[in-house]
């Protein structure tokens, strides 16, 4: 039984009505594409420093260094809130104040409120939603998401309340390198799955290029045939099925003592990236590693940070970093792969204990 891992070609996520066009959304190559935008558009405008939350993945902080901007940090917590007095110290120092909605959840309404209230004050809010996809609650200045997180699709949303003119001949017109490797090992992925067909380290080998591609390329316009398939998917289908499937697993594993889930509780309308847990007592890497042996592949968000010596100086972080784990919940897994996952959670969790 496969669960986890990266997305493949499927069908069933298609909706037969006509999708609702969003015309008041700028298509882009994906997230990365969004932040060299926004990073560009900050620069025009005299801003050359942002502000960004203690956790997060150290490609962003890439990709905003290499733009030109510097980047300073406001803390996070362990429950993913924001240290508000922490925030609004440094916010004091700079125009941008860059936010994330983690795992696809808002944050409270009072850090939503503090927020709002120094926007209104003239800073510009930039809105992470890579993890959140098409946010209802959204209120950020420049909003984008990254749809290869949720759907075997490249491509990024942005949203903004500027007057945004892309100037597209700024940005160098090269062909995307990743399209066709990227397409191909979707193709294979689900072959390898279903059929047994092909080798697994050909399949490394595609991804590894593609990711290489992804990183190397600065490939800002988005896909026309991405951007066909996205629109044709049935968004609020997938919302449901994974905010079932979070409250089905979550159930499933709240009697595991090792495990203690960081969103205890699902939003209103929020759709879950993930089920974000934090492993103590036993050693997060082993239980990994273990889960990967039987077939799971989930994910260390954002395992990068530890080695990363812009963000590995703050303890929080790095505590955090190395004992959190995301179970996957998402539109492809069944209720038998969630027994699966979940018994395996509870079976490697007592060894685990037992061999301490």
């Amino acid at each position: 039984m496969i669960i986890g891992g990266e997305f493949f070609y499927d069908d069933r996520w298609y909706t037969a009505s006509s999708p609702v066009a969003r015309k008041d959304l700028i298509f882009l190559n994906g997230g990365k594409a969004c932040l060299i935008v926004i990073s560009r558009y900050l620069l025009d405008h005299g801003v050359n420093r942002i502000l960004l939350p203690s956790y997060l993945c150290p490609t962003i902080v890439s990709t905003l260094e290499q733009c030109g901007l510097t980047c300073d940090y406001y803390q996070i917590l362990p429950d993913f809130s924001i240290d508000l007095g922490d925030l609004d110290q440094k916010a004091a120092f700079h125009q941008a104040v860059f936010f994330i909605n983690y795992f696809g959840f808002y944050h409270s309404a009072s850090e939503q409120s503090f927020l709002k209230n120094i926007q209104q004050k003239g800073k510009l809010l930039i809105e992470d939603n890579a993890q959140a996809g098409f946010n209802p609650q959204q209120f950020g200045d420049f909003v984008f998401n990254s749809i290869r997180k949720l759907a075997p699709y490249d491509g990024g949303y942005l949203s903004t309340t500027t007057d945004l003119q892309i100037n597209w001949d700024q940005y160098n017109d090269r062909s995307n390198r990743r399209l066709p490797i990227i397409r191909k090992y979707r193709n294979l992925l689900a072959d390898y799955h279903f059929r047994g067909w092909g080798r697994y380290e050909a399949l490394v080998d595609w991804y590894n290029l593609a990711e290489k591609f992804y990183e190397t390329d600065w490939i800002i316009k988005g896909n026309p045939q991405e951007h066909f398939y996205i629109e044709q998917l049935d968004w609020e289908l997938i919302r449901t099925k994974r905010r079932e499937n979070y409250n089905y697993l979550l159930k499933q594993i709240l009697d595991i003592p090792v495990i203690k889930p960081i969103f205890p509780s699902l939003q209103e309308d929020n759709m879950p990236l993930g089920l974000p847990v934090y492993i103590s007592q036993i050693s997060r890497d082993w239980l990994f590693n273990q889960l990967g042996e039987n077939g799971i592949g989930l994910t260390l968000h954002w395992n990068q940070l530890l080695s990363d010596p812009r963000l590995n100086q703050n303890a929080t972080a790095v505590h955090m970093a190395r004992t959190i784990m995301t179970l996957a919940i998402d539109q492809r897994m069944n209720r038998t792969q969630l027994d699966y996952l979940a018994q395996n959670l509870a079976d490697l969790c007592e060894i685990g204990e037992e061999k301490k």
